[in-house]
């Protein structure tokens, strides 16, 4: 004879609103994205996101092939679940959390000693497919050579050395470069020299300015960016070199001196590329999108950005030099890093108006795109410096540089 099973123990009215409570978030944040979606874009008609963030990507364009093999569809969702803002706030939180647990996790950034952080891909970079880039990249440099010399002007590099490469032992737990990392700069300054391009060593200067002061801060601890400290002693070792090979041509140095100075506290690049709780919004005090932060962390990781204007003493009185005189005799073809006072440092120590194209972007290849009708139609500068950063010549577009269009 057989024992009768025991009851079961019934369900108590706690654990029914427990579960019931989990179905509905579970079914609200599944329903999330695309009734977010349906009530901005298709009931109210807007086409820009709800909000503005680093992760967003662009819509795709249908075509038939991608609509047929399903790759639109998937880009699709890829771009709807980015411009989600449930999205955005469900994974802000998630990293804020991590981090405040002291397990910070990110693709893209770095976590170096004592909050200081560098973009990821410089940290230690593939030296391999350089070199295999190497001929490509040198016919690259000998046809921009080419280009600027036919429209009557002498070619300048500068390269912005990476944050890695000025503070090893701050990224490191050893403090000291990698293999791969260690004779990267020189690379890039044997293949201008061997495109018969003049450029300066600014990680020579970077590394005598922190031997002079151990504790100097010449970059943003959280941003990729020099501070302008940083950007002075570039400028003046650019200016050096510069004037070293082609100050004959130049005409004589002017009076020119140090304005005013802006200070915005900001968010830097890095914080926002983690993934934390921020938001991309337009600020005409720094000409274009600056990250804002929406949590105690971020503001807290917030630093003080420093913007240094420069003007011209004349016999008229003082004029504000803006970088676009059209009859500056140096072109500058800049990165971000010329936005970040680079710029008016380099103008400021060379004694002379610059004028500037500057689009971001470390390659420093879409600058150069946007000058390219200047530069065949000749141009009236003497010198063209065209400015970029190291870590740019480990990306995509100078792993495979295209031809000149």
């Amino acid at each position: 004879m057989s024992s009768a099973e025991p009851n079961p123990e019934p369900t108590t009215p706690l654990q029914w609103a427990v579960r019931w409570h989990a179905v509905v978030l579970a079914a609200l944040l599944f329903g999330s994205v695309p009734l977010v979606h349906l009530v901005w874009h298709g009931l109210l008609g807007h086409d820009e996101p709800l909000l503005r963030t680093r992760s967003q990507l662009p819509a795709p364009t249908a075509t038939a092939a991608s609509v047929a093999d399903g790759s639109w569809m998937l880009a699709k969702e890829r771009q709807l679940r980015e411009d989600s803002p449930i999205v955005w706030w469900l994974r802000g939180q998630w990293n804020e959390l991590r981090y405040h647990a002291g397990a910070p996790r990110s693709t893209q950034v770095h976590f170096g000693k004592n909050e200081w952080w560098f973009i990821a891909p410089s940290v230690d970079p593939d030296r391999a497919a350089f070199e295999r880039a190497r001929p490509q990249r040198l016919q690259f440099l000998r046809d921009v050579r080419t280009l600027v010399e036919q429209a009557g002007a002498k070619l300048f590099v500068t390269i912005e050395p990476d944050k890695a490469r000025v503070y090893p032992d701050k990224c490191y737990a050893d403090g000291q470069l990698p293999p791969g990392k260690r004779d990267a700069y020189a690379a890039i300054l044997a293949d201008f020299a061997a495109a018969g391009i003049p450029t300066a060593d600014l990680a020579a200067a970077m590394a005598a300015a922190r031997a002079a002061d151990p504790n100097a801060e010449l970059y943003f601890r959280r941003d990729t960016h020099w501070r302008p400290q940083g950007a002075l002693v570039g400028g003046q070792a650019a200016a050096a070199a510069l004037e070293a090979v082609y100050g004959p041509l130049l005409g004589p140095r002017r009076a020119i001196e140090l304005g005013n100075v802006t200070k915005i506290r900001l968010l830097g690049d890095l914080p926002a590329n983690v993934g934390f709780l921020t938001l991309e919004v337009a600020d005409p005090s720094v000409g274009g999108m600056r990250t804002l932060p929406l949590s105690q962390l971020g503001d807290r990781l917030a630093e003080v950005r420093e913007y240094y204007s420069i003007r011209e003493r004349t016999a008229a009185g003082t004029v504000a030099l803006d970088g676009k005189d059209p009859n500056a005799e140096i072109l500058v073809i800049g990165t971000s890093f010329s936005e970040e006072n680079g710029a008016n440092a380099l103008s400021l120590a060379l004694g002379r108006p610059v004028r500037t194209v500057i689009v971001r972007g470390a390659e420093g290849l879409k600058p150069l795109r946007a000058a390219l009708d200047e530069l065949r139609a000749g141009t009236k500068a003497k010198v063209v410096v065209w400015e970029m950063v190291e870590r740019g010549f480990f990306a995509d577009a100078w792993l495979r540089p295209e031809a000149l269009r």
